[in-house]
C-alpha cells in the first residue's frame, strides 16, 4: 500500500473518532479496568464510541475531561475498521 492510502486510512479513523465524541458512549476504561456505564453518571455525560474518551461535567465552570487511553484505543479501533473496509473494497474491485 502506498503512503496516500495509509494517510487516508489514518485520517478517516481520526475523523470518525472525533465524530463519535458527539455520541454518548457506554464503555469506560479506567485504571481499575473496563466498566459498562448504564445510563449517565449523576452530573456528567460520557461521549465516544466504542470507548468513552470525553466526559462533560454538567456543573457551570467545570471543564470537559478527556480520557487519553480511551481516545488512543478509539483511534486505533476506527483506523483498523477503515483499513478493513478499504481492503475489502479493493478486493471487490478486482
Amino acid at each position: 500500500m502506498n503512503v496516500k492510502v495509509h494517510l487516508t486510512v489514518i485520517i478517516g479513523g481520526l475523523l470518525i473518532t472525533l465524530i463519535t465524541g458527539l455520541i454518548q458512549g457506554f464503555l469506560l476504561v479506567t485504571e481499575t479496568g473496563l466498566h459498562i456505564l448504564r445510563g449517565e453518571l449523576l452530573g456528567a455525560s460520557n461521549y465516544g464510541l466504542p470507548l468513552v474518551w470525553r466526559t462533560v461535567i454538567i456543573y457551570p465552570g467545570n471543564p470537559t475531561n478527556y480520557n487519553v487511553l480511551g481516545l488512543i484505543v478509539d483511534i486505533a479501533v476506527w483506523v483498523l475498521i477503515v483499513w478493513v473496509v478499504h481492503a475489502a473494497g479493493m478486493r471487490l474491485r478486482k
